[in-house]
């Protein structure tokens, strides 16, 4: 994995990213508050749901900043195209 570049984004998506994230932690909490107080595994499951389409929603959100950002910029600074794209290529083959 590449670790020239960080997370490629003004300041105002990585807020976004950043409060997004802060959500899903409060969710987790939220999931393991409902373990130990025994809830239902139904209401338990649906809330695991939300949080996994809620992370979903921010890796998406990483993944077009990475193609509008930093492929963009890599380019613009010379990198090869092709190598910029098997990077991403190797991380969305992982994901399965």
């Amino acid at each position: 994995m590449s670790k020239e570049v960080s997370i490629c984004t003004k300041n105002t998506q990585q807020q976004k990213i950043s409060t997004r994230l802060n959500r899903i932690e409060g969710q987790i909490r939220g999931i393991n508050k409902m373990v130990e107080e025994n809830r239902s595994c139904m209401e338990i499951l649906n809330q695991i749901s939300s949080t996994q389409a809620a992370l979903k929603g921010v890796w998406l959100e990483v993944v077009r900043n990475h193609l509008n950002s930093c492929i963009k910029n890599g380019i613009s600074s010379g990198k090869n195209f092709e190598d910029l794209a098997d990077e991403l290529i190797l991380h969305l083959e992982k994901i399965k």
